[in-house]
């Protein structure tokens, strides 16, 4: 009887590991093309109608990796956060204000479109990084056509981030921005995040900025 027991959960042990192992394969046959990156211009900070405003450009030059992505049917989100901290010479800055942003890209046919996530409201609190692209209501696209490139320019080439009132800035004091982006599968559940937490759904490296300044 113990023996029949000790080969029931051999089995079962078996059978978990290999579903877990056929995830991981199929997870790294998804896995994303390197040496592509995002790059960032022209990022600025200023005051528009009494609002703190972070303007920038984001050029996408190689596509690749999305197109990998598209190929297997898959959904691409590009998500940006900005925080803002007052500068501390001792210990951790203090944060007083973060706002993001997300959309996602998708092919369609023979064209590619990118429509915006739900907007967060601007504050002490934005988007949770980690947290998988949820469905959304349809909504008017960012950009569409059939070249990516010009789409990807046409949506993320002036790009900007509302991080609320201007007047939480105070004259004299120094600051530290720091905006970061990151383009990742879209197409990925929670459940999967969570077992195969070891695993990057990056389609390209995050990348972040830094941007110091007094008032």
């Amino acid at each position: 009887m113990r023996t029949c027991f000790r080969r029931y959960f051999e089995g079962v042990g078996h059978a978990v590991f290999g579903g877990c192992l056929a995830a991981i394969l199929v997870f790294t046959a998804a896995a994303p093309l390197a040496a592509a990156s995002l790059d960032l211009s022209n990022l600025v900070l200023n005051n528009h109608d009494g609002r703190i405003l972070v303007r920038f450009g984001l050029a996408i030059p190689d596509p690749a990796p999305l197109e990998a992505v598209f190929s297997e049917g898959g959904v691409v989100a590009l998500r940006m956060d900005a925080r803002l901290s007052v500068k501390s010479d001792y210990l951790w800055d203090h944060q007083v204000a973060e706002a993001g942003r997300m959309a996602v890209v998708r092919k369609t046919g023979d064209g590619y479109v990118v429509e915006p996530a739900p907007a967060h409201r601007p504050g002490k609190a934005g988007p949770n990084p980690s947290a998988p692209v949820e469905p959304v209501e349809p909504v008017s696209p960012l950009a569409s056509g059939t070249d990516l490139a010009e789409v990807l320019r046409q949506a993320f080439g002036e790009a900007s981030l509302d991080l609320g009132a201007w007047d939480v800035l105070k004259r004299g004091e120094s600051y530290v921005l720091v905006l970061g982006i990151s383009l990742v599968r879209g197409d990925v559940s929670a459940f999967w995040r969570n077992t195969l937490f070891f695993w990057s759904f990056e389609v390209m490296p995050k990348v972040r900025y830094r941007l110091d300044f007094t008032y």
